[in-house]
């Protein structure tokens, strides 16, 4: 400890910027799509968190996210029943993220378990998501309106401090996204999860350049034969867990964070 206290003592400099950044981290966020003008305003349910949950008044500082990399340090000027009025204070387009770009193509979960992997995969860092609808698949519509998991993906980004939402896409047949795939409108190194034991997992610190990376994660009872022999038919490449199968959510996470960070 004397040790670390005598090293910051030496390094006023660094000791500053290690609390102003400790203090920027600690600053309330919220989601803001127009961020490049000085005066800005927050409505909507973002508003309403800043006012009714946070309990933010004129004064306060915060910070402030547009969705596509760009972040700014604000202050409070005012705020009505449904608006918190802001001046940007300093304006950040905050660097591309430095591992692969993953596309996640999974079938939903159910309920809970779809909101759950929509937060997970945005605090990862997946790039995409795409749900798919298999011979398998169940879905309910009000679980996976596209509004309702935006909004899980804004409140992620919020709390894990990313500056880039999720990009979310509605239910697609298997058939189109092979045929996309096929026509390279949806391009990338494509991967299939799919329980087979003579699979060997992919190694974790495998030395592969960064790129695009797709993967496929199928429902509950997984893919058909006839659905898997079509995905190895455009260039699949399977992957698997040792032992054990992991259902749709955990598979997500598991196999899209070894896919990024290879």
């Amino acid at each position: 400890m004397e040790d670390l206290a005598v090293g910051l003592a030496q390094t006023p400099k660094s000791t500053d910027r290690w609390l102003r950044d400790r203090t920027t981290l600690m600053l309330p966020r919220a989601f803001c799509e127009l961020l490049l003008t000085d005066d800005v305003v927050v409505d909507d349910t973002e508003a309403h968190h800043l006012l009714h949950v946070l309990r933010l008044k004129s004064g306060d500082p915060l910070q402030l996210f547009n969705g596509c990399g760009m972040e700014v340090d604000a202050v409070v000027t005012r705020s009505s029943r449904r608006e918190v009025f802001c001046t940007v204070q300093a304006r950040r387009q905050t660097s591309p993220m430095s591992h692969a770009h993953v596309t996640v193509i999974a079938a939903p979960p159910k309920a809970d378990r779809l909101k759950w992997m929509v937060e997970k995969l945005t605090e990862i860092g997946v790039a995409r998501l795409i749900l798919l609808q298999t011979d398998r698949t169940e879905v309910i519509s009000s679980e996976s309106r596209q509004d309702k998991l935006r909004s899980y993906v804004i409140a992620a980004c919020k709390q894990c401090r990313r500056n880039e939402l999720l990009q979310l896409s509605p239910l697609q047949k298997l058939t189109s996204v092979l045929d996309d795939i096929t026509a390279t409108r949806l391009a990338g190194e494509l991967w299939i999860a799919h329980p087979t034991p003579s699979i060997t997992p992919l190694p974790y610190h495998a030395e592969m350049p960064i790129t695009s990376r797709l993967l496929l994660i199928g429902p509950e009872g997984g893919f058909t034969e006839i659905e898997l022999q079509a995905a190895v038919n455009v260039g699949a490449r399977m992957i698997s867990w040792p032992h054990t199968i992991l259902r749709i959510e955990t598979a997500a996470i598991v196999f899209a964070t070894q896919l990024l960070t290879n």
